[in-house]
């Protein structure tokens, strides 16, 4: 992940147009049919590195061959028409559809009409390394079909949440906010676009036992400043991500995430009483990977008993 990059880009030109999407997708063959002078394309991005949200908004109708993307797309279609042939199926949406877009590694034509768009692209990275002991097997599990209004409401807020947190030109964007942001959003494309088994192992019930657990905890302590998500604590100590999970919820009734949430509070409680001058609060939440000062606030007051700012106004 990375400070966040914005671009925006319009033209009339078709040609412009392909180039662009060489650039921020794959070499391509584009075709506009219709007038040419009333063509419209404009393409805007965030681009944080693995994650990136894009809008996009083409007139007249284009066809456009494009090579494997080697990364996920999630597609809501704002107006207009999308037609998606990767080879695998050939599907048509319309306004409100939420998907998965072509297949990470098969090349892929689409037709658009008119259309507008809200793309979010994730490296293939924040998905496959979700499990160390299942990668890849997250994209073999991808739903191609729109999902429910619920599930497409959800994850239109979860879209809406993260560029906002880097809309403002004063934000904090640490490597801890950065890395929370992506797992965020990856864990909410898996949760969204595919169907998990819920299925306990053998291998995880046998690891998870208490040692599994002081491995986990001494991890997070000498830590947690590091950019973690539970697959990294799961290496760390030796075990599926499933197993460290069980054997946190069955030993301290929590999730290895919440324990890291907990050690960062502290650390961000001793950091706002031991305060230099030009120290504030949201700068100590942004360093300690809180994404929202208000939920930074809320947590602390909840763990704590008192505000932030209490905290480093006492004497």
């Amino acid at each position: 992940m990375r400070e966040p990059l914005v671009t925006q880009f319009k033209t009339t030109d078709p040609e412009q147009a392909r180039a662009l999407i060489a650039v921020a997708y794959r070499d391509n063959r584009l075709l506009v049919r219709g007038t040419v002078e009333n063509y419209r394309f404009e393409h805007n991005r965030c681009d944080l590195g693995d994650v990136h949200f894009d809008f996009l908004h083409n007139t007249l109708t284009t066809e456009v061959a494009v090579q494997p993307l080697g990364r996920m797309v999630l597609l809501r279609v704002l107006d207009g028409v999308l037609e998606i042939d990767d080879g695998l199926s050939d599907r048509r949406f319309g306004p409100g559809d939420v998907f998965v877009g072509p297949h990470p590694g098969q090349d892929y034509r689409t037709r658009l009409h008119g259309a507008r768009l809200q793309i979010t692209g994730l490296d293939l990275s924040l998905i496959t390394g979700a499990d160390p002991a299942q990668d890849g097997g997250a994209i073999e599990r991808l739903s191609y079909e729109p999902v429910s209004q619920e599930k497409a409401r959800r994850w239109h807020r979860t879209v809406e949440y993260v560029t906002g947190l880097f809309a403002g030109p004063e934000q904090e964007n640490g490597p801890l906010v950065l890395g929370a942001a992506g797992r965020l959003v990856a864990a909410m494309a898996l949760d969204t676009f595919t169907a998990g088994t819920g299925e306990e192992y053998p291998c995880d019930r046998r690891d998870a036992v208490p040692d599994t657990v002081r491995r986990g905890i001494a991890f997070l302590e000498a830590n947690p400043d590091l950019d973690l998500g539970v697959a990294d604590i799961a290496r760390a100590c030796r075990v599926s991500v499933r197993a460290l999970q069980l054997a946190f919820r069955r030993h301290l009734d929590t999730t290895p995430m919440a324990y890291l949430r907990q050690v960062r509070l502290d650390r961000a409680r001793a950091e706002l009483g031991n305060a230099v001058e030009g120290t504030t609060v949201t700068s100590v939440a942004a360093k300690w990977g809180f994404l929202d000062g208000s939920r930074f606030s809320a947590q602390y007051r909840a763990a704590f008993g008192e505000s932030p700012s209490q905290t480093l106004r006492r004497p």
